[in-house]
């Protein structure tokens, strides 16, 4: 799941960050792990290949203050569900995740802020991934070398 900032802003405070956001999108978002294993200071590297970032294909606007604990997240893989989890679950929640980055840089309209996965799984080339989020529609690309 991504979350899209929607005006400019610094510091903001998590229980403000409906304020700032213009919506949330489904995301595949893909780690080279053999990368990453080398070297974990590549994880910019291991995320950082072409087609390995997937938006859209529209922005959802739920309404300011929306209980987004039961939003669920899906990874599939050709045609059958990998992982899932909702939104309660995260390690960071998306409103705290605005908060965070949003001390250390400006974040600026159109700032996507990828929440992470709701669990890796190995995908090779041919393989078809799509990104679900309840609410929030999905996303599908085909794997690609």
């Amino acid at each position: 799941m991504g979350v899209v900032i929607g005006r400019t802003c610094r510091d903001v405070e998590a229980a403000s960050a409906d304020q700032v956001i213009a919506g949330y999108l489904p995301v595949i978002d893909v780690t080279a792990e053999d990368v990453l294993r080398r070297n974990p200071r590549f994880l910019t590297r291991a995320k950082s290949f072409d087609t390995f970032l997937v938006l859209g294909p529209h922005i959802a606007v739920p309404d300011r203050g929306t209980d987004l604990s039961d939003v669920e997240v899906r990874t599939v893989v050709n045609d059958e569900p990998r992982a899932r989890n909702v939104v309660a679950n995260m390690h960071v929640p998306p409103r705290e995740l605005v908060a965070f980055h949003s001390r250390v840089m400006t974040l600026e309209p159109g700032d996507v802020i990828s929440t992470g996965t709701p669990g890796a799984h190995v995908v090779r080339p041919g393989d078809r991934v799509r990104a679900e989020v309840d609410r929030f529609g999905s996303v599908d690309a085909a794997v690609v070398r």
